[in-house]
């Protein structure tokens, strides 16, 4: 086993050497410009092959372009991402040379299984839709620019324990689907988006990208490997308004039970346990919009610590309630004077562990 993982690391190495000598030769072709024209003739369909167009040995460079022309949608419970997302793939075939097209390139459509395009599959991919046909271009020096728009949803394993101030670097892997990284290594073209997106509740990055040669579990084998990283940022002030303002409203409302009289024991038990249910109403209505995680959030360790705080004030007033009836209402008294100096430390003890530990 020892010796199978030295001889794929050496794989690995030899590959991205490999990739980087090809990319120094090809790689300025891929990051010219595209001028489409429709009055270019396309290449005579004798000239189109399915092999790859590159030498047994050489790995044929694919250069990917992303662009992110909407993100529309990001599903905390389902840890899915839904984006309008532009790739186009480039690549030389020097089998479709044509001194003709000057510096135009042709339109074409794609003849049936005759031209050889790179099989890329997006991984960790939930669902996919077209918006038309696929076409290519192929200019004088035989660049081949293979551009698709389709939205795509995506999966990514999400870590909300900074919830609502978390921020993810969102993953998207770019594979082969077949060639290994002896017949196909990739380069990084132009990357971005649109600055007009339409997700809510979230700062979107500018997108970055590296190509890299890696193992593929459980396939065997170097194969090259395309990320590109989205940062998302939360947007905590929506959870402020709509969740912390209240919640902080809340506990100080059950703070009110120190300073009711110990004679209106009942009035000490109903804000205790209004201030209660209204809580644990709150603690539901933040879980549903969470996945069933096992582990406590920032959101979640001040709920926690807000509910301990008005459950003790309602065990003090049933304590009180006890103790009147009994005719002992001293005690009931000290706890409330503690509870004025006591409480308000505890709220901010709560706040302390929860959002600045």
């Amino acid at each position: 086993m020892r010796a199978w993982r030295a001889s794929l690391r050496s794989a690995v190495a030899a590959a991205f050497v490999t990739g980087c000598l090809v990319a120094q030769d090809v790689s300025a072709e891929l990051e010219k410009p595209v001028n489409p024209r429709s009055d270019l003739p396309c290449p005579s369909p004798d000239l189109y092959s399915p092999l790859r167009p590159d030498p047994p040995g050489t790995p044929t460079l694919v250069g990917i372009a992303v662009w992110f022309q909407d993100i529309s949608h990001l599903s905390d419970v389902d840890q899915t991402l839904s984006t309008d997302v532009y790739v186009m793939l480039r690549w030389q075939d020097k089998r479709l040379v044509d001194p003709a097209r000057g510096e135009g390139a042709a339109d074409c459509p794609p003849p049936d299984g005759g031209l050889w395009i790179p099989a890329i599959e997006l991984e960790n991919l939930r669902s996919r839709q077209q918006f038309y046909n696929a076409r290519f271009m192929v200019n004088s020096r035989g660049v081949i620019t293979n551009l698709r728009r389709s939205l795509v949803q995506t999966a990514n394993a999400l870590n909300f324990r900074d919830f609502p101030f978390d921020r993810h670097r969102w993953k998207f892997s770019l594979w082969p689907v077949f060639s290994r990284a002896d017949e196909i290594v990739f380069r990084p073209l132009v990357i971005g988006r649109n600055e007009n997106l339409s997700i809510q509740g979230w700062r979107v990055e500018q997108p970055e990208a590296t190509a890299t040669i890696a193992e593929r579990p459980p396939r065997v084998g170097a194969y090259a490997r395309f990320d590109v990283y989205l940062g998302l940022v939360r947007d905590w002030q929506y959870y402020m308004w709509k969740l912390g303002l209240p919640l902080t409203l809340i506990v100080l409302m059950a703070y009110g039970v120190y300073y009711i009289p110990s004679s209106a024991v009942a009035q000490q038990i109903a804000l205790g346990m209004t201030s209660m249910l209204t809580l644990i109403a709150y603690m539901l209505a933040l879980s549903s919009s969470l996945p069933k995680i096992s582990y406590l959030t920032k959101a979640d360790k001040f709920f926690v610590g807000s509910a301990v705080l008005v459950f003790l004030g309602l065990v003090k007033a049933i304590l009180s309630a006890v103790l009147g009836q009994r005719g002992n209402t001293r005690p009931a008294e000290r706890a409330d004077r503690l509870g004025r100096l006591v409480y308000p430390l505890g709220m901010i003890l709560s706040f302390a562990i929860a959002f600045l530990l």
